[in-house]
């Protein structure tokens, strides 16, 4: 039951790290040094920080997660180790329009959300959360990447820091996310969800072509309410 309990979490704390992130054209030399990309993939490193290396229950969970951009359009695909469960986290930046797509075996569930309630469901800022920006930078996968401080109130222990860029183009990535006011494309970053924790840090951007079906539902599925959905995952 505990394992269920929490394969559960985290699976919900993958969805907010889609949202997180949610042409190959060249563009203008950036602060970077690099050219800006609008078509291409970020993959991003996860980790488990409150559980140890070998943990019997984090083996099971993804270590990876590719996150691809055209034209302000998002997709993330991202399965569990052992390949029953995958999701995917379609959004469209112009149309203020999110499907989330959930595989379990050969079944297909989707929520589609408007602009109202994604920023219900997953863009709210969490009670006394507060995002502060400093003058610190680091390198990240080769890019300049900006310091913001996220702090809440009455409760330090949940602090943590988080760097984005601006160097790759997307506009407004985080839009649907309780970091909106952030304008750059988050590199690190921390989810938290039913008290699981996983770290995100970008490994690698890369320029690649895809074709516009890459942005598109391809499958037919069982639409699902926002309760259905939570239930999925709470029940996984």
């Amino acid at each position: 039951m505990r394992k269920n309990l929490l394969v559960g979490s985290l699976l919900s704390s993958w969805t907010v790290a889609f949202l997180l992130f949610a042409g190959c054209q060249s563009g203008p030399k950036t602060e970077s040094g690099v050219e800006l990309i609008r078509e291409g993939k970020i993959v991003y490193k996860l980790t488990y920080p409150q559980f140890e290396e070998d943990n019997i229950f984090t083996s099971m969970f993804p270590r990876e997660m590719a996150f691809k951009f055209k034209d302000d359009n998002t997709v993330n695909e991202l399965k569990t180790s052992m390949a029953v469960f995958s999701t995917s986290l379609l959004a469209n930046n112009k149309e203020k329009k999110v499907t989330h797509l959930v595989r379990i075996a050969n079944k297909y569930s989707g929520l589609e959300m408007d602009s109202i309630e994604i920023m219900k469901e997953y863009g709210k800022k969490p009670d006394g959360m507060k995002i502060t920006p400093t003058d610190s930078t680091k390198e990240i996968a080769g890019y300049k990447c900006h310091h913001a401080f996220v702090t809440f109130e009455g409760d330090t222990s949940k602090n943590f820091s988080i760097f984005y860029t601006n160097d790759i183009g997307i506009k407004d990535p985080n839009w649907c996310t309780p970091f909106y006011e952030i304008s750059g494309v988050l590199m690190e970053a921390r989810v938290n969800k039913f008290n699981i924790d996983m770290h995100m840090i970008a490994t690698a951007v890369v320029a690649e072509e895809y074709p516009a079906e890459d942005f598109m539902i391809t499958k037919e599925y069982q639409p699902i309410t926002v309760q259905e959905m939570a239930d999925i995952f709470q029940s996984f």
